[in-house]
């Protein structure tokens, strides 16, 4: 058989082979490397939500002296000062001592600040039950629906059930672990914050259900401030930027918002004691990360229980 007899090569043909050759390559920078660039985004993505919200989390809380301030924690994601935030500066509000079917919106908020203010300085244990991280929706941005599903895939796959820190007895990790973060006071809640109230009697305790507005994705995220921040601790652009480290520099544009906040606690009604306390919002994470700009829902629940 004899040997196919060789094209002989013409600047036509050249011409060709190199047309062929740049197509392959825009092909693969336009696929491969947009695919890398994606997966690195979402990658930093899973480490900004992992400062936020799991690292932060891991408190060493002293179990030694119930009196005693500890000087060994790890700071969290929202240390801001708690020196210039006591529950002095909560919005004064009428005593209401008493909870009927005739009391206002006005009268239930009123007792709900004072009930949640009194635990952390009075309480005698803050125990953190549970604490529970999920997607809340499909991430969005400048990502080709071809890689949705793998960034959803790569961040779904981070959520579920943290580590909890042991309960809190001493004056400085009670404001640590209990909502509002790093703070003294846990409300400063007006009327224009709250989308409802309700309360359910139930003999010997009270069920407070409260809703609160939301709050669009903000750079200034702060403690006390728009709606969520001044009863939820809330996840602070500034100190995802500060614990950030060597991906700092890869990202930017960091945003966070707030919406769905719902918080439901028992009080004893003998008292006006907080016996349990569920906190959940929706936090939705903003941020350009090698030049791509994503955002993407996270739902955080915490459940506490308290001993007097």
């Amino acid at each position: 058989m004899s040997k196919k007899a060789k094209q002989p090569s013409t600047p036509e043909s050249r011409a060709e082979k190199l047309a062929n050759k740049q197509m392959l390559r825009k092909v693969f920078s336009d696929t491969f490397f947009k695919a890398f660039s994606i997966c690195l985004a979402v990658l930093l993505v899973v480490s900004v939500f992992y400062i936020a919200t799991v690292r932060p989390n891991r408190m060493e809380l002293t179990e030694a002296d119930p009196n005693a301030v500890t000087n060994n924690v790890v700071q969290n994601n929202n240390n801001a000062p708690a020196a210039n935030n006591d529950a002095a500066n909560a919005p004064a509000t009428p005593e209401v001592t008493e909870l009927t079917a005739d009391s206002t919106d006005e009268q239930k908020l009123a007792y709900f600040n004072t009930a949640i203010n009194k635990v952390k300085p009075n309480a005698k244990t803050i125990t953190l039950n549970k604490e529970v991280n999920s997607q809340q929706g499909s991430i969005e941005g400048s990502i080709p629906k071809s890689l949705v599903g793998v960034a959803n895939s790569l961040i779904s796959s981070n959520m579920g059930e943290v580590q909890v820190p042991p309960a809190a007895t001493s004056a400085d990790d009670k404001n640590k672990i209990f909502p509002v973060e790093n703070e003294s006071w846990s409300s400063k809640l007006t009327m224009e914050d709250v989308q409802s109230i309700d309360v359910a009697d139930g003999g010997d305790k009270y069920t407070i259900t409260v809703l609160v507005k939301p709050d669009e994705p903000s750079a200034t995220t702060a403690h006390g401030a728009g709606h969520n921040g001044k009863v939820f601790s809330v996840i602070l652009t500034d100190k995802i930027m500060e614990n950030a480290g060597g991906a700092k520099s890869m990202i930017k544009d960091v945003k966070t918002g707030h919406k769905d906040g719902k918080i439901v606690v028992t009080v004893d009604k003998a008292t006006g004691n907080v016996l349990t306390a569920n906190y959940y919002f929706v936090w939705t994470l903003s941020l350009n990360a090698l030049g791509i700009q994503i955002s993407i829902p996270f739902g955080l629940d915490k459940q506490f229980t308290i001993a007097w």
